[in-house]
């Protein structure tokens, strides 16, 4: 690509700018900052980082983003969007602190009592150390996948976030009872598929929410739920389990 005198785009505002790298992968929008100076600015105040699946670990990748990083931490870039998809055996020796800067640079105080979806695969869910509560009033749809978490989240899930209306819990570990009671009135729809061999086994359902419409059960290959009690749920129009034979429905 030649870029001539002529140069249209350095000329754009770097919203604009952002806005059209946004739509590049990381090691693209890189290579396009390298046209000019008004592109490497944008490039080193970008918001949006995607470096897309990543198959093959090296030191060179981790030299990318140390720098990537760092340079947002340095600026007090605040991350907006981060993206990066590592096969299971990738060997990661600085993962836990490139996530300690992403926490670190992005707004969540500001944006938790606003956000609508919230969607986390394989973490240690764990509620703040200060005072045990989460706030995420506005949240309508929780997903999460391959996590371990604990009874005590669900008591503050149920708690705070008062307008959730999908629920959804895949591959999770750490809970041996599933409790979800009258606090959760726009609470349509809960997904619980726990296939992953858990260190304790959930053998608890017990779900009293008044206007939940669609309940999907699966725990086919591990443990054994022992009860599910459903009575309270009133509107409830369809039903899908896959447990053990050895189950109780009240």
């Amino acid at each position: 690509m030649k870029w001539n005198s002529d140069d249209r785009i350095s000329k754009l505002p770097e919203p604009i700018l952002h806005h059209i790298l946004s739509f590049l992968h990381a090691k693209d929008a890189a290579r396009m900052s390298t046209l000019s100076k008004v592109l490497d600015s944008a490039w080193n105040s970008l918001p949006y980082l995607d470096f897309g699946d990543i198959f093959w670990w090296s030191k060179d990748l981790n030299v990318v983003m140390d720098q990537t990083l760092a340079s947002r931490k340095k600026h007090k870039i605040s991350m907006q969007r981060f993206s990066l998809w590592l096969l299971y055996y990738a060997c990661l020796s600085y993962d836990d602190r490139w996530i300690k800067i992403l926490i670190a640079s992005c707004p969540w105080q500001s944006l938790l009592p606003s956000l609508n979806v919230l969607s986390l695969h394989g973490f240690n869910i764990e509620l703040p150390a200060d005072d045990g509560t989460i706030n995420l009033s506005s949240l309508r749809e929780l997903h999460l996948s391959f996590v371990f978490l604990g009874e005590q989240f669900i008591q503050a899930m149920c708690t705070s976030c008062c307008n959730l209306e999908h629920l959804s819990l895949q591959y999770f570990n750490g809970l041996t009872s599933f409790q979800v009671g009258d606090t959760l009135p726009k609470l349509k729809k809960i997904d619980l598929v726990n296939l992953e061999p858990p260190d304790s086994f959930l053998q608890l359902v017990d779900i009293a929410a008044i206007n939940l419409e669609k309940l999907s059960i699966s725990n086919k290959f591990y443990g054994n739920i022992n009860v599910v009690r459903i009575t309270a749920c009133k509107a409830l129009k369809n039903l899908y389990l896959i447990v053990w034979i050895s189950l109780t429905i009240c």
